[in-house]
């Protein structure tokens, strides 16, 4: 019991914070959007490093130690980043490493993820599954849509498909200049036994190793963001991170709601410059391939170990985290009394929430959305500066 009170005051707080700053600042912002993209793409990512902030101080207080070793990430880099993806919630402990990474330049960084697309309507029983459900509640809700409004990308796994968004994606990132971070998960899914089973018949078909705390990366989405970012001269570096949890891994966000939280997560970063980084199709995909065998490796003996290096980076600024944790648990504390207690309030989230529920249905997301109006927007923004 008591640690189920634990991960629920833990996942209340953390929720009610993302609840909160899409209702009080994220979506009043919206008009800017059409007035300025450039300006409401750069006050959107303030909005959310700034909420970093307070993920990394809920960890903190929740006694979960996130320990980084390796090279540091450069907040000002246009810079791919690959990492393994042992489960389904690494990306809630990533934010409070990317924290310490990236130090000094604590709300500079722009981390944007490319995650898959869920099912967005459950056609039948064999697609129930709590992880099913809890996929597309995450993205299909207040937290899916603040990642779309950050300009997080969602793919199909259907190619053509998702090269057409890259495409625009990437293009629209490089036209505004905005130096950002892109997340991928070239594992495509966690680690489970379903997945490791998948994986291990690939290696089998293809007469490669089989691997035992990764699966076998798939290529062709890493190599298409670094060829096309390289075209445009505009990625810096690639990052290799690889998380390890060393005592309890948490699969699910159940996991997280019941109070199992890890005592400890490891994370080691290894930069990668341009210069160094292939140009062609085929040598891209092997490289990436070696990494992952490496990655296999390096774990191997993390496990033996319990740490990836001595040399830990420590946590030295705690000032900017005290104060979003005030903040933010402020905000989220105004947002649930105006919803019990103001009708104004509760009606302006229904409008907000069917607007972005219908937006989930009718489109493939808000950023794409934003990509499109942006275009059109600059088309006329220079037709009138030439008239």
């Amino acid at each position: 019991m008591r640690g189920l009170l634990r991960g629920t005051l833990y996942c209340g707080l953390w929720y009610g914070s993302v609840m909160a700053g899409f209702l009080f600042i994220a979506c009043p912002m919206l008009p800017l959007l059409f007035f300025s993209p450039p300006l409401f793409r750069k006050c959107n990512d303030l909005l959310f490093s700034c909420w970093e902030l307070y993920s990394t101080a809920l960890l903190k207080v929740f006694g979960v130690k996130i320990l980084v070793s390796g090279d540091h990430i450069s907040p000002t880099e246009s810079a791919i980043l690959v990492m393994n993806h042992r489960t389904r919630v690494d990306w809630n402990f990533l934010w409070a490493a990317m924290y310490q990474a990236c130090l000094p330049s604590i709300a500079t960084h722009r981390l944007k993820f490319v995650l898959k697309d869920p099912i967005r309507h459950i056609p039948g029983p064999e697609h129930t599954s709590h992880e099913t459900i809890l996929e597309i509640l995450k993205n299909y809700c207040i937290t899916g849509w603040i990642m779309q409004m950050n300009g997080f990308l969602y793919i199909t796994r259907r190619w053509e498909e998702d090269q057409s968004r890259l495409s625009r994606t990437l293009d629209y990132l490089v036209a505004l200049d905005r130096r950002s971070q892109l997340l991928i998960f070239p594992e495509g899914t966690d680690l489970t036994k379903n997945s490791k089973e998948k994986s291990d018949r690939y290696a089998l078909q293809h007469k490669l190793p089989q691997y035992s705390f990764t699966l076998h990366p798939k290529t062709t989405g890493f190599s298409y963001l670094v060829q096309h970012l390289q075209q445009a001269n505009y990625v810096d570096a690639v990052y290799d991170l690889t998380i390890a949890y060393p005592d309890y891994v948490p699969q699910s966000e159940l996991d997280l709601i019941k109070g199992k939280l890890p005592n400890e997560v490891h994370f080691h970063i290894k930069r990668i410059p341009s210069a160094n980084m292939p140009r062609h199709d085929s040598t891209l995909r092997r490289w990436l391939e070696k990494r992952w065998f490496d990655k296999e490796e390096v774990l191997k003996q993390f496990y033996d170990k319990k740490s990836f290096s001595a040399d830990i980076w420590p946590l030295t600024k705690q000032f900017p985290l005290q104060v979003a944790l005030y903040f933010w648990s402020i905000l989220t504390g105004a947002a649930v009394l105006l919803l019990i207690v103001s009708p104004l309030f509760q009606l302006w989230t229904f409008v907000l929430s069917s607007f972005f529920v219908a937006l989930s249905f009718f489109s493939t997301g808000f950023n794409q959305v934003e990509t499109g109006w942006y275009w059109c927007w600059k088309t006329h923004f220079l037709k009138q500066k030439r008239s």
